[in-house]
Protein backbone atom coordinates (compact mmCIF):
# COMPACT_ATOMS: atom_id res chain seq x y z
CA UNK A 1 0.00 0.00 0.00
CA UNK A 2 1.65 3.03 -0.76
CA UNK A 3 0.77 6.86 0.83
CA UNK A 4 -0.86 7.78 -2.89
CA UNK A 5 -4.17 9.40 -2.11
CA UNK A 6 -2.82 11.23 1.63
CA UNK A 7 -2.26 15.06 1.18
CA UNK A 8 -1.63 16.92 4.29
CA UNK A 9 -3.56 19.88 4.57
CA UNK A 10 -2.30 23.48 5.68
CA UNK A 11 -2.92 25.19 8.11
CA UNK A 12 -1.82 22.88 10.65
CA UNK A 13 -2.79 23.95 14.43
CA UNK A 14 -0.41 23.47 16.84
CA UNK A 15 -1.98 23.52 20.81
CA UNK A 16 0.42 23.18 23.86
CA UNK A 17 -0.71 21.37 27.20
CA UNK A 18 1.18 21.47 29.43
CA UNK A 19 4.24 20.46 28.26
CA UNK A 20 3.13 18.52 25.78
CA UNK A 21 1.90 19.24 22.29
CA UNK A 22 -0.74 18.50 20.16
CA UNK A 23 -0.40 19.18 16.26
CA UNK A 24 -4.01 18.46 14.92
CA UNK A 25 -3.11 17.63 10.80
CA UNK A 26 -5.91 17.65 8.51
CA UNK A 27 -5.18 15.24 5.40
CA UNK A 28 -7.24 15.14 2.17
CA UNK A 29 -8.22 11.14 1.87
CA UNK A 30 -8.29 8.76 -0.42
CA UNK A 31 -11.73 9.13 -1.32
CA UNK A 32 -11.87 12.75 -1.47
CA UNK A 33 -12.88 13.38 1.72
CA UNK A 34 -10.81 14.97 4.29
CA UNK A 35 -10.26 14.36 8.29
CA UNK A 36 -8.02 15.75 10.93
CA UNK A 37 -6.35 13.69 13.22
CA UNK A 38 -4.42 14.66 16.67
CA UNK A 39 -1.18 13.91 16.89
CA UNK A 40 0.78 14.12 19.73
CA UNK A 41 4.36 16.12 19.56
CA UNK A 42 5.93 17.99 17.06
CA UNK A 43 6.99 17.30 13.77
CA UNK A 44 10.37 16.24 13.95
CA UNK A 45 10.50 15.14 17.58
CA UNK A 46 13.27 12.79 18.56
CA UNK A 47 14.12 11.10 21.46
CA UNK A 48 16.86 8.76 22.90
CA UNK A 49 17.60 6.48 25.26
CA UNK A 50 20.32 4.11 26.55
CA UNK A 51 20.28 0.12 27.83
CA UNK A 52 22.93 0.39 29.79
CA UNK A 53 25.43 -2.33 31.40
CA UNK A 54 28.43 -2.39 34.22
CA UNK A 55 31.24 -3.84 33.83
CA UNK A 56 29.45 -7.11 35.30
CA UNK A 57 26.49 -6.61 32.95
CA UNK A 58 24.05 -5.09 35.43
CA UNK A 59 21.73 -2.68 34.22
CA UNK A 60 21.63 0.62 34.54
CA UNK A 61 17.64 1.93 34.99
CA UNK A 62 16.45 5.07 35.57
CA UNK A 63 13.93 3.93 38.45
CA UNK A 64 10.78 6.51 38.79
CA UNK A 65 7.20 7.35 39.14
CA UNK A 66 5.57 7.80 35.75
CA UNK A 67 2.24 9.98 35.44
CA UNK A 68 0.15 8.08 32.81
CA UNK A 69 -0.04 4.45 34.69
CA UNK A 70 0.45 6.27 37.70
CA UNK A 71 2.91 4.07 39.24
CA UNK A 72 6.62 3.68 39.58
CA UNK A 73 8.86 2.08 36.46
CA UNK A 74 12.36 1.09 35.52
CA UNK A 75 12.88 3.28 32.56
CA UNK A 76 16.04 3.63 30.30
CA UNK A 77 18.16 6.68 30.60
CA UNK A 78 17.21 8.90 28.16
CA UNK A 79 15.31 12.15 26.84
CA UNK A 80 14.65 14.78 24.34
CA UNK A 81 17.12 15.45 21.14
CA UNK A 82 17.65 19.23 21.46
CA UNK A 83 17.40 20.50 17.82
CA UNK A 84 20.19 20.33 15.84
CA UNK A 85 21.62 18.05 18.65
CA UNK A 86 22.49 14.05 17.18
CA UNK A 87 20.78 11.53 19.06
CA UNK A 88 23.98 10.18 20.21
CA UNK A 89 25.08 13.34 22.06
CA UNK A 90 21.88 13.64 23.58
CA UNK A 91 21.57 10.14 24.32
CA UNK A 92 25.19 10.40 26.17
CA UNK A 93 23.86 13.91 27.83
CA UNK A 94 20.78 12.43 28.98
CA UNK A 95 22.35 9.50 30.07
CA UNK A 96 24.93 11.15 32.17
CA UNK A 97 22.56 13.81 33.68
CA UNK A 98 20.24 11.22 34.88
CA UNK A 99 22.70 8.38 36.29
CA UNK A 100 26.42 9.69 36.73
CA UNK A 101 27.97 7.06 34.90
CA UNK A 102 30.31 7.51 32.18
CA UNK A 103 29.55 4.98 29.07
CA UNK A 104 32.52 2.74 27.99
CA UNK A 105 31.51 1.32 24.84
CA UNK A 106 27.93 2.56 22.11
CA UNK A 107 26.20 0.71 20.12
CA UNK A 108 23.22 1.55 17.87
CA UNK A 109 20.56 -0.42 18.06
CA UNK A 110 17.22 1.23 16.00
CA UNK A 111 14.63 3.39 15.66
CA UNK A 112 11.21 3.02 16.60
CA UNK A 113 7.32 4.96 16.14
CA UNK A 114 5.54 4.14 19.20
CA UNK A 115 2.58 4.39 17.53
CA UNK A 116 0.55 5.98 15.11
CA UNK A 117 -0.51 9.02 16.57
CA UNK A 118 3.19 10.64 17.77
CA UNK A 119 5.42 12.71 15.55
CA UNK A 120 8.07 11.63 17.99
CA UNK A 121 10.63 8.98 16.83
CA UNK A 122 12.82 7.10 19.00
CA UNK A 123 16.32 6.53 18.82
CA UNK A 124 18.23 3.54 20.66
CA UNK A 125 21.21 2.61 21.95
CA UNK A 126 23.12 -0.24 23.97
CA UNK A 127 26.27 0.84 26.15
CA UNK A 128 28.43 -1.44 28.24
CA UNK A 129 31.19 -1.19 30.18
CA UNK A 130 29.66 1.69 32.26
CA UNK A 131 30.97 2.88 35.53
CA UNK A 132 30.04 5.81 38.08
CA UNK A 133 31.50 8.82 36.86
CA UNK A 134 29.87 11.73 38.72
CA UNK A 135 26.53 13.21 40.88
CA UNK A 136 23.49 12.84 39.09
CA UNK A 137 22.70 16.15 37.53
CA UNK A 138 18.30 16.17 37.54
CA UNK A 139 16.38 18.49 35.99
CA UNK A 140 13.04 20.28 37.67
CA UNK A 141 10.55 17.30 38.60
CA UNK A 142 13.11 14.20 37.76
CA UNK A 143 13.17 12.08 41.11
CA UNK A 144 15.09 9.12 39.81
CA UNK A 145 16.37 6.35 41.91
CA UNK A 146 19.15 4.73 40.01
CA UNK A 147 18.81 0.88 40.66
CA UNK A 148 21.41 -1.98 39.17
CA UNK A 149 19.07 -4.91 37.71
CA UNK A 150 20.43 -8.31 36.38
CA UNK A 151 19.29 -8.92 32.51
CA UNK A 152 16.49 -11.30 33.44
CA UNK A 153 14.89 -8.57 35.29
CA UNK A 154 15.22 -6.27 32.31
CA UNK A 155 13.66 -8.64 30.55
CA UNK A 156 10.79 -9.37 32.81
CA UNK A 157 10.02 -5.78 32.86
CA UNK A 158 9.94 -5.63 29.19
CA UNK A 159 7.58 -8.56 29.25
CA UNK A 160 5.47 -7.62 32.38
CA UNK A 161 4.64 -3.79 31.31
CA UNK A 162 6.83 -2.52 33.62
CA UNK A 163 8.93 -0.14 31.31
CA UNK A 164 8.18 2.03 28.69
CA UNK A 165 10.57 1.55 25.97
CA UNK A 166 10.27 -2.04 26.05
CA UNK A 167 10.96 -1.99 21.90
CA UNK A 168 14.30 -1.18 22.94
CA UNK A 169 14.79 -4.47 25.10
CA UNK A 170 13.58 -6.37 21.88
CA UNK A 171 16.10 -4.76 19.50
CA UNK A 172 18.85 -6.02 22.16
CA UNK A 173 17.88 -8.98 22.77
CA UNK A 174 20.40 -11.13 21.08
CA UNK A 175 22.70 -9.29 22.52
CA UNK A 176 21.35 -9.28 25.87
CA UNK A 177 21.71 -13.16 25.83
CA UNK A 178 24.92 -13.73 24.93
CA UNK A 179 25.89 -11.13 27.92
CA UNK A 180 23.57 -12.50 30.10
CA UNK A 181 24.93 -16.09 29.39
CA UNK A 182 28.38 -14.35 29.17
Amino acid sequence: MSDQGWKRIEPTKVTKVGYRTIVSKTFALPDGTSATFDIVDPDGSRVAAIIALTPDNRVIIARQFRTGPEKIMDELPGGFVESGEEPELAARREFAEETGYKIGDLEFLGIARMDAYTNTTRHYYLATGCIPDAEQRLEAHEFIELRLISIDELLENARTGLMTDAVAVVMAYDKLERLRTA
